[in-house]
């Protein structure tokens, strides 16, 4: 596949055609943020378009989507498909056959599988990559208020409203630019941060209930069963941030969440998160997945709940 360069991406963005944008699975304020602002400017060069997921949008993020049930995009009629903030097929989710379609992707994972003509840089966010493309383009002043609004959530999102250690000089002065146009801030990290439904209030309660503290307590544990949301009556939306749950107990190194799916049992979503020098990305490359050193997440494919821990544990605890 081809690398291309800023001025690359800068001229296939330029040129018009009806584009449908892709997000990863289980969407974050990151992959949304970029998907919406990328629309942003693919609209301003007389590009129609629209946003695509394998899952829905939790709703308070609803200021990114605008409301949009990007679940149900009709994905048919398309000239052209690009994928954001997605480091490999399997993070498509149920869209995974399309990544064959697309024609390029922006991401900024250094474990990208590079699985069609790619754009990336390995900064904080892809958000913050829509935003350097913005300024390239020279048309940074000229988008909508929204825009900036998408691509402070994404930045913001991506780096734990810059507590983490990828929050470097330019995604400070990246924020500065977009505080100037007027946004709320303080709302933005409100609804991302400290909202909490009372779904996600039960989550927590389940999560603290049942989670595994191993290797002297620097691996963290928590797996939601399909029975257990049931019984809790949580969405997916509810069980989204459990892994930062458990991320934040003195003395983990390593976070580790498994989900399993309510539709096809077998199925086990992984998220982990490293406090550590532990690279995470490492170990869910290993099941098909990727993403950042110290947060990473994958797909696994097991008979019962039990086998999925047993080789999560296994996995991590070798790491550690």
């Amino acid at each position: 596949m081809k690398k291309l360069t800023i001025d690359q991406i800068a001229q296939r963005i330029k040129t018009p055609k009806k584009t449908l944008i892709l997000c990863h699975k289980n969407p974050d304020p990151d992959t949304l943020g970029s998907a919406y602002a990328l629309a942003h400017v693919l609209n301003y060069y007389g590009s129609e378009t629209a946003v695509l997921c394998a899952d829905e949008a939790n709703t308070k993020l609803s200021f990114i989507t605008n409301g949009e049930k990007i679940k149900e995009t009709n994905a048919s009629g398309y000239e052209r498909i690009v994928a954001v903030d997605v480091a490999s097929p399997s993070q498509l989710g149920a869209h995974e056959e399309m990544a064959d379609k697309v024609d390029f992707t922006i991401d900024h994972h250094e474990m990208n599988t590079r699985f069609s003509d790619y754009y990336e840089d390995f900064c904080a966010a892809c958000a913050q990559i829509i935003y350097d493309i913005s300024v390239y383009l020279g048309i940074f002043d000229k988008l909508p208020k929204h825009f900036y609004e998408c691509v402070y959530a994404g930045i913001s999102g991506d780096t734990g409203c810059f507590k983490y250690s990828n929050s470097t000089p330019s995604v400070y002065v990246c924020a500065s630019r977009l505080v100037e146009k007027g946004i709320d801030i303080a709302e933005i990290n409100r609804i991302i941060f400290d909202s909490k439904t009372m779904g996600e209030i039960r989550a927590a309660k389940v999560t603290y209930e049942n989670m595994k503290l191993l290797c002297d307590g620097r691996l963290a544990v928590i797996m939601i069963t399909d029975d257990m949301k049931r019984k809790a009556s949580l969405t997916n939306d509810d069980i989204g941030d459990i892994v930062n749950l458990v991320r934040q107990i003195e003395g983990v190194s390593i976070a580790v969440s498994i989900k399993q799916s309510d539709k096809d049992l077998s199925k086990f979503t992984i998220s982990s998160r490293s406090n550590a020098e532990a690279d995470v990305s490492e170990i869910c490359a290993r099941l098909g997945g990727g993403g950042h050193k110290k947060a990473s997440g994958a797909s696994l494919v097991a008979g019962t709940p039990s086998e999925a821990l047993d080789t999560v544990i296994k996995l991590f605890s070798e790491a550690l």
